[in-house]
């Protein structure tokens, strides 16, 4: 994978060269936790512990006032994030499917998803691996899950970094890839 700012077309912030081993693992971790917060909207409490951190408590330490949040909230917010993670299955699939590396354009509006989306899958893992805060190393993990986690970090910045080119203003400081 490799992520450049493309240079003749404006209405694009970034191009995402894929692989399509890259485009069938995020597919497939896109489409996961998609499923994962759908569940999440059939249940009034939230067992799985990724899910809270996906879905935080808006009011800590005022479980009424948290209750309230969520009764009129929770869809919205869920409905948006599923709606992150299909953006990326949606511009990834293609590649997956017909098993030939591509480029995939991103508009300002899919890299702000595809930005979100990959944050959630990152939270989500976090939570499997027993990572609290960043820097820890987690306490537990499947093998090769730290490297999709780091991986999805990588590509995280690397799309920051295309937006911050294309919005020098919104990051004055801001360098970029090439």
């Amino acid at each position: 994978m490799r992520i450049t700012v493309p240079t003749d077309d404006p209405a694009l912030v970034g191009l995402v060269h894929v692989e399509p081993e890259e485009a069938r693992i995020l597919v497939s971790l896109a489409d996961q936790l998609q499923a994962l917060l759908a569940d999440a909207l059939e249940s009034p409490v939230d067992d799985d512990s990724a899910v809270r951190r996906v879905l935080p408590d808006a009011y800590r330490h005022e479980p009424e006032l948290a209750d309230e949040w969520r009764r009129l909230s929770r869809r919205g917010l869920v409905d948006r994030k599923i709606g992150f993670a299909r953006t990326l299955s949606t511009a990834l699939a293609p590649v997956a499917d017909e098993g030939i590396a591509r480029t995939v354009p991103l508009t300002m509006d899919a890299a702000l998803d595809w930005v979100r989306g990959i944050g959630d899958l990152r939270l989500v893992i976090a939570d499997r691996m027993g990572i609290i805060v960043d820097g820890d190393e987690g306490a537990f993990a499947e093998p090769g899950l730290r490297d999709v986690y780091d991986w999805l970090a990588w590509m995280q910045d690397g799309i920051v970094q295309v937006l911050e080119v294309r919005e020098p203003d919104a990051h004055p400081a801001a360098g970029g890839p090439s």
